[in-house]
């Protein structure tokens, strides 16, 4: 008889659950993604500007977290084991009316259990960031390195934002090391 009741209060609870899951989602996460309220640099925004940094330094945060992505969780972990590759553009040729980019490589941090990297003082120039998460796939950025500009460090959220742009694969700018 207690088995069944244990039974009978999970399926009463479970409906309840869901729908209040459904309800945070929709105005926690799907909702300001669709308003494009997220806040940070969206990856895929069609009228993004290149940030303008004087260094390229800061912390990396963000894990999956499946069903419950939302930033002040999934911000708590450490993404240990994550690269950064850094790359420099150079300037484009054209080869049969194409345009072929170049870069030159700069670098790459794995990111360890502070969370922080810190690539040095670099050239200005526009410079191309891929984020790699392992077992989770990569994505990218670019921003550019300006020496009067006057920007705090970066903040890189590597949480994977397969079904919103407030789940992550951004980043924004700290109020400060």
């Amino acid at each position: 008889m207690q088995g069944r009741k244990s039974l009978i209060s999970v399926i009463t609870v479970l409906p309840v659950v869901v729908v209040t899951l459904f309800v945070c989602h929709w105005f926690l996460l799907w909702r300001p993604s669709q308003e494009g309220k997220c806040g940070g640099v969206t990856v895929n925004s069609p009228t993004r500007t290149l940030p303008h940094l004087a260094r390229f330094r800061g912390q990396v945060v963000g894990k999956n977290l499946w069903i419950l992505q939302y930033r002040w969780l999934r911000r708590r972990f450490k993404p240990v084991g994550t690269t950064l590759n850094l790359v420099k553009d150079l300037p484009s040729t054209e080869y049969k009316g194409n345009f072929v980019r170049h870069g030159e490589r700069v670098g790459d941090v794995v990111i360890d259990n502070s969370g922080r990297f810190d690539f040095g003082d670099l050239p200005a120039g526009e410079y191309d960031l891929t984020v790699t998460v392992p077992g989770e796939g990569a994505w990218g950025s670019g921003f550019v390195i300006d020496s009067s500009a006057h920007t705090p460090d970066v903040l890189i959220d590597a949480s994977p934002a397969y079904y919103c742009e407030c789940c992550g694969w951004n980043f924004e700018f700290n109020s400060g090391r």
